[in-house]
């Protein structure tokens, strides 16, 4: 069993200057949208795949040995598990 997580940072977070520049609703509809198109693609190919989404993720970006502030964001990231 496989398993792959897709979360929104990773779909258009960016650090402009000190700060940062990150469109929650957009980013979260991006990688709903890549994780249920690789669901589709894996199941095309027999995969037994199997969906969730891990709501409320506390995660971090920037602080202590970067030139960046620290700063937490609350973030629902999506994953599938795949099996053949």
């Amino acid at each position: 069993m496989n398993q792959q997580i897709f979360s929104p940072l990773g779909y258009g977070f960016y650090w402009v200057g000190d700060w940062y520049s990150f469109d929650s609703e957009v980013c979260h509809q991006h990688a709903l949208r890549a994780r249920n198109n690789m669901a589709k693609q894996l199941r095309k190919d027999g995969g037994v795949v199997t969906l969730f989404s891990l709501k409320n993720q506390l995660v971090s970006r920037g602080g202590i040995g970067t030139p960046h502030p620290h700063i937490e964001l609350v973030i629902t990231v999506y994953g599938l598990n795949v099996g053949y």
